[in-house]
């Protein structure tokens, strides 16, 4: 009997971890990549300032050990870090000319973005697994 208490509070607490995992940095990266993604759908300065301003936030959504089957991270992401968190910088430097060029209307606008959303499938292509169906 005493076994089969010790058992249950092991998968007790194994069950209480996994749902604290649930709401840990996997689930914030995915909402805040959702956020950006429908952000740049709007192609507009204040898109673009919510998806610069997001990087230094997006970065610490990495610490080691954050996979699941529920996410599209490579784990190239651990173990080339720098270089990651590098393209979260190029999009993070990008940021002021893009929007000075969304002021400019879309002749400056669009290849503005273009140069910027290189940064964005740069960073994807390289860490981000294709998405599952």
């Amino acid at each position: 009997m005493k076994r089969i208490i010790i058992a249950l509070m092991v998968c007790s607490v194994a069950a209480t971890g996994a749902a604290i995992a649930q709401d840990g940095p996997i689930k914030k990266r995915q909402e805040l990549m959702k956020k950006n993604g429908d952000a740049a759908k709007l192609i507009s300065a204040n898109a673009i300032k919510s998806i610069g301003g997001s990087m230094d936030e997006f970065i610490t959504l990495f610490p080691e050990g954050s996979t699941s089957p529920d996410s599209d991270a490579k784990p190239e992401i651990w173990k080339k870090k720098a270089d990651f968190e590098g393209w979260a910088k190029q999009v993070k430097d990008d940021t002021p000319k893009t929007v000075t060029a969304a002021a400019g209307g879309a002749a400056s606008l669009q290849p503005a973005f273009a140069e910027f959303a290189k940064s964005c499938r740069g960073c994807h292509e390289d860490y981000r697994a294709d998405k599952k169906k």
